[in-house]
């Protein structure tokens, strides 16, 4: 056998577009090898660390943890006399250097994406670090370059700081001149008296991958892929193995054998999943405990809670836990960030298992009283969970980064920063990034992307063969071949790092000796490392979520204000309001929280909720888990007494009373597991946890089996329980953080039930759910609320509401938005407002003059009609002649305005006015909907042609009935269904509703190009019942509307019709057999 060798310079893929493998292939290859240590040096970052220390321990191989630091020198940065240096932490001093290191880079020397060090700051962290100066940093470049001297001089300071820790890595890379650069560096290494190391440059794993390093390397340099941007001239950058190492460096083996002896004095453990809590320093010494538990009693009173026995037992049970498990500091930090958010008037709300805490209840960061709704502690926390609590707290979107800056300035930069997120290669950005390597005509590549979902990179062969809308688009295609094996390759492959939307770590006051920060697009300090590596590093995290929902009831709350002088307190929202579960059993539910989807509409009106609770029900039962495993149907049959509750042991009647003997939730999962089988509940809450693991759910059942028969329960009444505990459990809802969504979801029925104009107003300004503006804005006007135009003089730069009329009733009218302008700015939205405080404008010239906006967003304002109702008069098009030409700046203007204002209504020219197709086409452009004139409109003829049945008809035919409907598509869906099929969900606009309907896939290849790309189409379909009053469309074919348009225009429509006809259609009328009827 061969001596070992260990490789100590290697990059993966989070040295960005340098690196062809994960850190987890790495430590696999490295086992594969026997190699009996591996080193990670990425490029000025430890991105990777924590996954592959927890690699590298599945593996048995040791983690070496390092670095290549960017390193410049000369007389200013700007000289780019660039080199790099690798530096290995010893332990874990070095370390803590090194993080230290990398940080200043990123934020206190080096620009975003740009870090760099100095090398006097290299040796200022030099305590417990390993310096390899190879080829690449400065004193190698100058010896390889021949200049012994100035290489020694440039080295001298790294000898100095690191003495007897300084090593010269040398490289056999088997190129021309290989031999010549090695004598020099070991020269280099006998005149400073330090030790020479072998080493390889890793960058990819095997010979193979080479050609993808290539294409990763002129995807980062942004240049072709082709000989001369080659840079290797062979394939010998890979994880070689000792022998072929030690084959290269035959005449020195102290170099491999160096290698050995640095890995061994690389003894640093990182820890992993070592608690790193914050630390509580309270008033007088008292503990983070004693706090904690003063604040939930005082907390009682503040809830009106009455201090019974089943409250104080309760309580003891979660302050127990947390301080055993060393987190009373944790949820006091927490409480203290959500009191100052609210102080801040930001609205904020917990959501997910932190929710069935009565902690977080009394301590004001929950909402939900976890006692009335029957939540358990030991889904959130318990003594047998390997992960600590992570606490979900929504905050408004519009004001998230407030809240971002407040956190990381009231904890420092030692104790919090954000989370980062590796954003992964998806198939459309694979494509464009590869294909411009390849060099392949931009157009071409760019068709090709936007041809596939949004899918995986990895996905992007089985979609060619998959998916209809691919289908005819020639992608298989020789030429393009390559570009998709490349493409492929990058599935997971890290494309750049992001702030995490998020999520934010509190940590000790040692934040930094864990890991480096840097900086976020924004500014924000961000952690080199993601969600998962955060809890690897065992830092507790908060997740901080922009809910634009919150953002939306905010601004629906100042508008309540604003026009009606009432100041609206949700908390003291009663919730069994009549008006409020009226329209949600109606499922008049668009823009509501959680309930406004097509498949929650469907659901409400089977359910019919009556109550607060049964949101919570809706909530859980419309997850992929519960539909796919087919929850819903006993659930709804049982509930309207088709079907009789059944319980598989009586002793379960209390525990699935509520959802009448169906599992829904993970803390019926618990319950059932400690009624029958006598687990406390931690023990069932792991249990719960793995049930879908198929090499431990075996084992599960006999241990269930014994205790449940040695508590007396019948083996075949055991077995039932098993069997459907088994069945539901992995697919059931947590019902704590079901109801802490079930809050915002109340909340804004409640809204929309009372005051519909200035919830909606908030809906169109913060967009918050799965529907575009133009369908908010047709739910608007079904309400008698007037959408009022684009204004200069009275639009703000959300929507707001205006009294038309006082009434009674009240009529109101929601005017468009300032921000909705095609390229308007923020600055130029401020200005605008700003310079209209002082008085109204009074024309373009006056806009432009005293705004200073550009002149494009001024053309834009125009051309949507923002000028309509100016002083100034004239026609949209006048007023888009004088926003192309106008030069306010040009001396002398001032005299010709004012002059032009002593005559109202005057005009010097005078241009014909839009007609309607013109406005709403005007609309489209600049503010993406149409606000005047639904589009619809403009197909009123080929409707009435098609004998197309409304929205608002559909429900007065009946089930199973054809029918033929058209509309704009607002939205599409393809979700996880039961069956497994591929189904497509539609929700077509027509002006009167929306029509939702459904294409199975059986229908889709024949209908594929219109669904997926037409933007208005006619469905021929069967109608179908989905609830007391909902109805929906099973599609059998459809067609693209504005073909349609034109085919009729030409006299062609019959025939348009005919070319693709469903199975089985009849002979089609142009017109109308009877009154009502669809005309077939």
């Amino acid at each position: 056998m061969s001596s070992p060798f260990v490789h100590l310079e290697v990059r993966s893929y989070f040295s960005l577009k340098e690196g062809a493998f994960s850190p987890e292939d790495l430590a696999r290859r490295a086992r594969e090898l026997g190699m009996p240590a591996v080193a990670l040096t990425d490029r000025d970052g430890l991105y990777g660390a924590a996954r592959f220390v927890a690699a590298c321990r599945r593996e048995g191989v040791r983690p070496i943890l390092g670095a290549t630091v960017t390193v410049r020198g000369g007389d200013s940065p700007s000289s780019r006399d660039e080199g790099e240096v690798v530096l290995l932490a010893m332990d874990e001093d070095g370390y803590a250097e090194l993080c230290r290191l990398i940080t200043d880079a990123h934020t206190a020397v080096g620009e975003r994406r740009d870090p760099w060090v100095a090398p006097e700051q290299v040796c200022a962290h030099a305590r417990g670090l390993a310096c390899l100066l190879g080829p690449a940093s400065p004193p190698g470049r100058l010896a390889a370059s021949g200049r012994p001297a100035a290489a020694r001089r440039a080295a001298e300071p790294f000898r100095e700081a690191f003495g007897e820790r300084l090593w010269v890595a040398v490289q056999h890379r088997m190129e021309p001149g290989s031999g010549a650069e090695i004598r020099a560096l070991l020269r280099l290494a006998e005149a400073l008296g330090a030790r020479a190391v072998a080493t390889n440059g890793v960058r990819y794993l095997v010979p193979g991958d080479a050609f993808l390093a290539d294409a990763l390397d002129c995807m980062r340099r942004l240049v072709p892929l082709n000989p001369w941007n080659v840079r290797r001239v062979n394939a010998e950058g890979y994880l070689k193995p000792a022998e072929a190492m030690r084959m290269l460096f035959a005449e020195r083996p102290d170099l491999c054998d160096a290698t050995l002896e640095l890995a061994e004095a690389c003894r640093f453990d990182l820890g992993l999943r070592r608690p790193r809590f914050p630390t509580f320093e309270g008033e007088g010494g008292r503990s983070a405990t004693s706090v904690l538990a003063e604040r939930c009693w005082r907390g009682l009173e503040r809830r009106g809670m009455r201090p019974t026995r089943e409250v104080r037992d309760r309580l003891d049970l979660e302050l127990g836990t947390i301080h055993r498990l060393g987190y009373s500091a944790y949820f006091l930090a927490v409480a203290d960030i959500v009191a100052d958010v609210r102080a801040m008037g930001i609205a904020c709300a917990c959501r997910g298992s932190a929710a069935g805490s009565l902690v977080c209840y009394l301590t004001g960061i929950s909402d939900v009283d976890p006692l009335r709704h029957g939540l358990l502690f030991e889904r959130f926390v318990n003594h047998l969970r390997d992960e600590p609590p992570d606490i979900d707290v929504d905050v408004e979107s519009a004001r998230r980064e407030d809240v971002y800056d407040m956190i990381l300035s009231r904890h420092g930069e030692g104790r919090a920063a954000c989370v980062a997120m590796v954003e992964t290669y998806r198939a459309r950005a694979a494509i464009r990034e590869v294909g411009k390597a390849l060099g392949l005509p931009e157009v071409e590549v760019d068709a090709v992307a936007k041809a596939f979902p949004r899918i995986g990179a990895g996905d992007i062969g089985r979609a060619i063969e998959l998916l209809p809308e691919l289908a005819g688009s020639n992608l298989q295609a020789a030429e393009l071949e390559l570009l998709f094996r490349v493409a492929e390759r990058l599935d997971g492959f890290p494309r750049h790092l992001a702030l995490h939307p998020s999520g934010i770590v509190l940590s000790r006051d040692d934040l930094v000796r864990t890991v480096p920060l840097e900086r976020s697009f924004r500014g924000h300090r961000m952690v080199q490392a993601d969600k998962d590596d955060v809890e690897l590093l065992g830092f507790l995290k908060l997740d901080v979520l922009g809910v634009r929902m919150l953002s939306a009831i905010r601004h629906a709350l100042d508008e309540i204000a604003r026009t009606e002088g009432v100041k609206v307190d949700l908390d003291e929202v009663p919730l069994d309001d009549p008006a409020t579960f009226e329209l949600i059993r109606a499922s008049d539910t668009l823009g509501c929280f959680q309930i406004e989807s097509p498949g929650q509409r469907e659901l409400l009106q089977k359910l019919q909720p009556g109550r607060f609770e049964d949101l919570i029900v809706d909530i859980s039962l419309f997850r992929p888990g519960p539909v796919k495993s087919d929850m819903v149907t006993p659930y709804l049959r049982r509930r309207a007494g088709m079907e009789r509750p059944t319980y598989a042991h009586p002793a379960l009647r209390e525990v699935l009373g509520e959802t009448f003997g169906v599992i829904v939730y993970h803390e019926q999962v618990m319950r059932t597991l400690a009624v029958v089988g006598g687990y406390d509940l931690a023990e069932a809450d792991r249990i719960r946890r793995h049930l879908d693991d198929g090499e431990e759910v075996e084992g599960i059942r006999r241990d269930f089996l014994r205790r449940a028969r040695r508590r007396g329960v019948d083996p075949g009444a055991a077995e039932r329980v098993w069997r459907e505990v088994a069945s539901f459990a992995s697919f059931g809802f947590c019902k704590a953080h079901a109801a802490a969504f079930a809050v915002p979801t109340y909340r804004s029925a409640w809204l929309k039930a009372h005051f519909p104009a200035q919830f909606l107003a908030g809906v169109l300004t913060h967009e918050p759910g799965m529907y575009p503006r133009r369908l908010i804005l047709d739910d608007a006007r079904r309400r008698g609320i007037e959408i009022l135009p684009l204004d200069v003089n009275r639009s703000e730069r959300g929507y707001v509401v205006e009294v038309l009329e006082e009434g009674p009733p009240r009529r109101y009218g929601i005017r468009l938005a300032l921000a909705d302008v095609d390229g308007i700015s923020e600055a130029e939205v401020r200005r605008i407002l700003e310079a209209r405080a002082d008085r109204p404008f009074r024309d373009v010239d006056d806009l432009l003059r005293r705004s200073g906006v550009s002149r494009p967003v001024a053309e834009a304002l125009a051309h949507a009609g923002g000028f309509d109702g100016t002083r100034g008069g004239g026609t949209r098009r006048d007023h888009l002649y004088r926003a192309m030409t106008t030069r306010p700046e040009r001396v002398g203007d001032q005299l010709e305005l004012d002059l032009w204002a002593a005559a109202p209504g005057r005009t010097r020219w005078s241009f014909p006015d839009y007609i309607d197709a013109e406005r709403v086409r005007a609309e489209l452009e600049v503010l993406g909907l149409d606000a005047t004139r639904h589009l619809v409109s403009f197909f009123e003829p080929l409707l009435d042609d098609l004998g197309v049945v409304r929205a608002r008809d559909l429900p007065r035919h009946r089930g199973g009935e054809w029918v033929m409907v058209a509309g704009v598509k607002v939205a599409s869906q393809t979700p996880a269904v039961r069956s497994g099929q591929r189904i497509v969900f539609l929700s077509l606009d027509d002006g009167t509703g929306v029509i939702e309907v459904t294409v199975f896939e059986r229908t889709l290849p024949k209908v594929a190009r219109t669904v997926f790309h037409a933007y208005a189409m006619a469905v021929w379909g069967r109608l179908r019942r989905t609830g007391v009053r909902g109805v929906g469309i099973i599609a059998e074919d459809a067609w693209d509307l504005a073909a349609l348009h034109r085919a009729r225009r030409d006299g062609r429509l019959a025939r348009a019709l005919r070319e693709r006809a469903a199975p089985g259609l009849p002979p089609r009328k142009l017109w109308h057999a009877s009154p009502g009827s669809a005309g077939w």
